[in-house]
């Protein structure tokens, strides 16, 4: 399975003055992806097709622990709503998802909000997938889809990352229970595209080797 390149390897073909938005399909590589925007409370599933035609969705779920889960407290709630994430990450990786090329998910940020929980969780897909999944930085995503990984003075809002994220995919027709919209499953289509556009340049530069 490819790799995600480096950051810097792909960080190093992108810079703020020059860049521009990936909006042609042949700016990303070609196949399916199941991707996890993941936290203990709730984790973002999306699986995603690119092809030449575009980028599309296929599926969207929210995986959220049940409430008797939810309201076990302190570090014995955690582990428990990992044990429960981990359940449904395996269910949701049957069927249709066992085809897809990559199953990509957050890099567990070093500070910030939520590391234990990211990281958590992302143990937890990890350990589904027996270690296959891709891990994708978020900031990384952010700058080589949304156009800036963010700053003090420019941050990346939940509202940036929606226009761009539905400038390359349609949104559910039906949006509810079976096909969520919101801004966890954005997230995951954020990586998802992210791998995309890496897997490409990745493609790129072997066959220019």
């Amino acid at each position: 399975m490819p790799q995600q390149l480096a950051i810097p390897a792909v960080e190093s073909l992108v810079t703020r003055k020059k860049w521009t938005a990936p909006l042609a399909p042949g700016d990303f590589a070609y196949g399916t992806v199941q991707a996890f925007d993941q936290a203990l409370a709730n984790t973002g599933m999306a699986i995603v097709k690119s092809n030449e035609a575009g980028v599309h969705l296929l599926l969207t779920a929210i995986l959220r622990p049940p409430a008797d889960v939810q309201e076990i407290k302190s570090h014995e709630g955690n582990f428990a709503r990992a044990d429960s994430l981990y359940g449904a990450v395996c269910r949701n990786r049957t069927g249709f998802a066992v085809t897809v090329d990559a199953v990509v998910y957050e890099r567990p940020p070093v500070s910030g909000m939520r590391t234990e929980s990211i990281g958590l969780a992302g143990r937890e897909i990890h350990r589904a997938t027996s270690g296959k999944a891709v891990m994708v930085d978020n900031r990384h995503a952010k700058s080589v889809i949304v156009g800036t990984a963010g700053s003090r003075n420019n941050k990346v809002t939940k509202a940036h990352v929606k226009e761009t994220v539905e400038r390359y995919v349609r949104p559910p027709a039906a949006q509810g229970k079976n096909m969520p919209w919101n801004e966890h499953v954005r997230d995951a289509v954020l990586l998802a595209l992210a791998w995309f556009y890496d897997e490409k340049l990745r493609q790129d530069m072997e066959a220019a080797a």
